[in-house]
C-alpha cells in the first residue's frame, strides 16, 4: 500500500483476483444505478400531485448518481513506461479512488432524505423501545456523526435534523420524536474568530433526552454559504492554521499563548447544559483535534455522562494547570510532571507508569472511550513531555501487513531533541502570528523553512547539530516517509551554491527521496474514512 517494494510482494500475486473483483463491483454498481434510476423515473405517489418539486429533486440526485459512476469509465490513464505488476497495482488503487464513494454515499442519503421528509420512506419500525446510550454504543452512528461535520456541504439543502433523524432511524430501527442542533458558530462569533467548531443534537427518542456535542478535528473546512472557490480556498487555509496554532500552543507545548478555543468550547458546552432538560444525558464526541476537547473538557469541567474519541490529539497537563491550578494540588501536579516529564530518558511509557498516572487523577473517566488506529500519525504526540489520555484506549490494527509508520519517537529522539521539535513549530507559529490571508500564511511559511534551513546551513559543523539532524531523518526514513536510508553528514557543505534547498539536496539526496504515497497513506489512516476500516477488529486495550 506504501508501493514499497518490499511490503508489496504479498499484494502484488493477488492482482488478477483483485483486478477481476473490481471488474465484478462496478458492472453491478451500473447495473444497480441504472435500475435506481429507472425506478425513480417512473415512481408515481399521490404525493407527486401535491408538491410537484419533490419528483424532479429526486431524478436530478439520481441523474447525479449516473454521472459519477459514468465518470471513471470516461477517463484514460497514462499508460506506463513498464508494464510491472506494481503499476498496475497503482493504476486499480486510482481507480477505486475516482469512483469517488463518499460522494455517491451522498446522493443516495440525499434521495432518502427526500422520501423521509415528505413521509414517503416505508418504516420498519422494532418493538423495543430505545435505551440510553444505544446510539453512542453503535460503532456506525459514532463514524457517521463525526463525518457529518466534514459532510455538511454534500446536505446544504437538508437541515441537519433530517440527516440525523435518518441515521439514527437506520441504526436502531426507532423513529426520533424530537432533534434539535446547535452550531457553536452560530451562538459565539469568536468561535469562527479563533477557529472552534462544534455542534450539538438534542435528541428525544421513546422518552430518553440525550446529547450528542460533535467537536471538529483540524482538518481543512470551507464555508458553502461562499461562492467564490479562491475565497473558500483562502478561508480553508485560515481555518487550518488557526486549528494548528491551538494545536502547536495548547497540545504541544502547553503554554499560555492560546486558550482561545478551549475557552469558547467550555463556555458552549455549559450554554447547551443550561438549554437542555436536566435529565438530559450528556454525550461528547471529538475526532483528532475533537478528540482532544472531550477528553480536555472532561477533565477540567467533568461534563459528559460519557464519551468517545476516534484518533484523538493528547490532553497536555501543561495546559490543564494552567486553566484550572485547583483540579490538584501541588504535590499531585509534581508527581504527574515527573511520570509524564522526558529528561529521565525514558524510552517509552510503560503500563506501569500509565496505571500510577491514572491514580492521580480525580477519578478513572472509564466513561471516556478513545479509539484509534494503533499507529496513527497523532498516537506519537503521546510520547511527547506531559501528554496523557484520560479514560479508556482501544487501539485497532491488522495482523496480516507492515505498516512501518512509528509512533514512538522517543526510540529514535533524546529529550533535547525533542524539545528543540517543540521549539521549532513554536517559533514557527509565532512567524505567523501576523499573517491575515492564506497567501501571507503560504508566504511567511516559505520563508521561515528558509531562514531556519540557512541556519542549519550556517551551523552544520557543530556535532551536536549534525546529530540532531541525522536523528530526525533517521527518525522519519524509519517511518516509512524517506526512501533512502539518510547518512552522518559531512563537515563540509556546499558553500559555493546559492541556494540553500538546493544545497541541502545535493549534501544529502536522501531528501529527495519523500515518499508521497506513505504521506498520503498517513493521513488516510487518519481521518475518519480511513480509520474505520479498523474498527471492526479486536482492540488492544491498554
Amino acid at each position: 500500500m506504501t508501493f514499497n517494494k518490499e511490503d508489496s510482494k504479498k499484494l502484488l500475486p493477488q492482482n488478477k483476483r483483485l483486478y477481476f473483483s473490481y471488474s465484478y463491483l462496478n458492472k453491478e454498481k451500473d447495473r444497480l444505478t441504472n435500475l435506481l434510476l429507472n425506478q425513480v423515473i417512473d415512481l408515481r405517489v399521490p404525493a407527486f400531485i401535491k408538491n410537484e418539486k419533490i419528483h424532479p429533486q429526486m431524478i436530478d440526485k439520481a441523474l447525479k448518481l449516473k454521472n459519477i459512476n459514468q465518470a471513471p469509465s470516461k477517463q484514460r490513464f497514462k499508460r506506463t513506461s513498464r508494464n510491472r505488476k506494481i503499476n498496475k497495482l497503482k493504476q486499480l488503487i486510482t481507480k477505486i479512488n475516482n469512483e469517488n464513494l463518499n460522494l455517491c454515499h451522498g446522493y443516495l442519503n440525499q434521495i432518502y432524505l427526500i422520501l423521509l421528509i415528505h413521509n414517503l420512506l416505508p418504516l420498519h419500525l422494532r418493538d423495543k423501545t430505545y435505551q440510553p446510550e444505544e446510539l453512542l454504543k453503535d460503532s456506525v452512528f459514532r463514524t457517521k456523526l463525526l463525518q457529518f461535520d466534514y459532510d455538511r456541504y454534500l446536505y446544504q439543502e437538508f437541515k441537519p435534523e433530517n440527516y440525523l433523524r435518518l441515521l439514527a432511524y437506520n441504526r436502531i430501527h426507532r423513529m426520533p420524536t424530537h432533534i434539535t442542533s446547535y452550531d457553536a458558530r452560530d451562538i459565539f462569533p469568536e468561535a469562527r474568530e479563533c477557529g472552534f467548531s462544534a455542534t450539538a443534537y438534542v435528541i428525544s427518542i421513546d422518552d430518553v433526552n440525550e446529547c450528542y456535542i460533535t467537536f471538529r478535528g483540524t482538518e481543512a473546512g470551507s464555508d458553502d454559504k461562499i461562492k467564490s472557490k479562491s475565497k473558500r480556498f483562502e478561508q480553508s487555509i485560515l481555518e487550518t492554521y488557526k486549528d494548528w496554532d491551538y494545536n502547536i500552543n495548547s497540545i504541544l507545548i502547553g503554554s499560555d499563548k492560546n486558550f482561545s478555543q478551549l475557552t469558547v468550547a467550555r463556555e458552549f458546552v455549559q450554554y447547551i447544559k443550561n438549554l437542555v432538560d436536566p435529565n438530559t444525558h450528556m454525550y461528547g464526541l471529538g475526532h483528532s483535534l475533537g478528540g482532544h476537547f472531550v477528553q480536555t473538557l472532561q477533565l477540567i469541567d467533568d461534563c459528559f455522562d460519557a464519551g468517545y474519541t476516534l484518533n484523538s490529539a493528547p490532553v497536555n497537563l501543561k495546559l490543564i494547570q494552567q486553566v484550572k491550578p485547583e483540579l490538584l494540588d501541588k504535590m499531585t501536579w509534581d508527581k504527574l510532571f515527573a511520570l509524564t516529564d522526558d529528561t529521565n530518558n525514558q524510552k517509552l511509557l510503560t503500563p506501569q507508569i500509565r496505571k500510577d498516572i491514572n491514580r492521580l487523577l480525580p477519578h478513572d473517566y472509564s466513561e471516556i472511550l478513545n479509539e484509534s488506529f494503533e499507529q496513527d500519525i497523532t498516537q506519537m504526540f503521546y510520547e511527547l513531555p506531559y501528554t496523557i489520555w484520560i479514560g479508556k484506549k482501544w487501539e485497532y490494527n491488522l495482523s496480516n501487513w507492515t505498516y512501518p509508520f512509528k509512533k514512538h519517537p522517543r526510540a529514535y529522539l533524546s529529550s533535547d531533541e525533542i524539545h528543540s521539535y517543540q521549539h521549532f513549530f513554536e517559533q514557527l507559529i509565532a512567524f505567523l502570528s501576523e499573517s491575515n490571508s492564506s497567501t501571507q500564511v503560504a508566504r511567511n511559511t516559505m520563508s521561515f523553512i528558509r531562514l531556519r534551513t540557512r541556519l542549519l546551513h550556517e551551523t552544520i559543523n557543530n556535532p551536536k547539530t549534525a546529530q540532531f539532524f541525522y536523528d530526525y531523518s533517521n527518525f522519519l526514513y524509519s517511518s516509512g516517509i524517506f526512501t533512502d536510508k539518510p547518512q552522518q553528514i559531512s563537515k563540509e557543505f556546499i558553500e559555493q551554491n546559492n541556494s540553500v534547498l538546493r544545497g541541502s539536496l545535493r549534501e544529502w539526496p536522501f531528501l529527495r527521496s519523500v515518499n508521497r504515497d506513505m504521506l498520503s497513506l498517513a493521513t488516510y489512516f487518519h481521518v475518519i474514512d480511513g480509520a474505520k476500516h479498523f474498527l471492526n477488529r479486536t482492540p488492544t486495550k491498554l
